[in-house]
């Protein structure tokens, strides 16, 4: 019966952690540009990437001042929990390596919804800041811009999502601990 199968279903997810992702417009952007603050949420925890680190919290905190409204979406169910997800991924997003251009909330929440789901963050959530950090890294026109308040973090040299996600992905294919033997 078809019933029987979707109540399967239903029980066999049933254990699962809920991801989300929780992203908020940040200024006004201009056509085909906007830049966001993203972050994950595990269940009921907020996992979030600042100058602190990762920072997880109830809710949506790190959302909490911003003017727009946040969009929640709905990503997966998977089997590793936040303080899991949050253990691993700390050697990535150590406190004070914050960038906003170069390391920031959006490489934290594209590595997470990797290291939890295998997705990756929409690259409509980074457009805005590829391109100021290519301007940037070109003429220094996002210190220019900012009068000098954006300031490239030594912190953050050398790092990229890509070789995170690398290294991330070996992980798991190294550890049966996380269901994916």
């Amino acid at each position: 019966k078809p019933t029987e199968g979707l109540a399967a279903f239903q029980t066999l997810y049933k254990e699962g952690h809920r991801v989300e992702l929780a992203a908020s417009k940040l200024g006004p952007g201009f056509p085909g540009f906007q830049a966001y603050h993203t972050s994950v949420r595990v269940d009921e925890l907020e996992y979030s990437f600042s100058g602190d680190g990762i920072v997880a919290g109830r809710g949506l905190p790190s959302h909490s001042r911003l003017p727009d409204e946040t969009q929640v979406v709905y990503m997966g169910l998977c089997c590793i929990d936040g303080d899991e997800m949050r253990k691993h991924m700390n050697p990535h997003f150590k406190r004070g390596s914050y960038d906003l251009l170069r390391k920031n909330c959006n490489s934290f929440s594209d590595c997470a919804l990797f290291f939890l789901l295998d997705t990756r963050l929409d690259p409509s959530y980074r457009g805005l800041e590829q391109l100021g950090h290519m301007a940037d890294r070109q003429a220094g026109i996002v210190q220019a811009i900012t009068e000098g308040k954006y300031c490239p973090n030594p912190c953050a040299d050398g790092f990229s999502v890509e070789r995170t996600i690398q290294a991330l992905n070996k992980l798991k294919d190294q550890s049966s601990a996380f269901g994916f033997s």
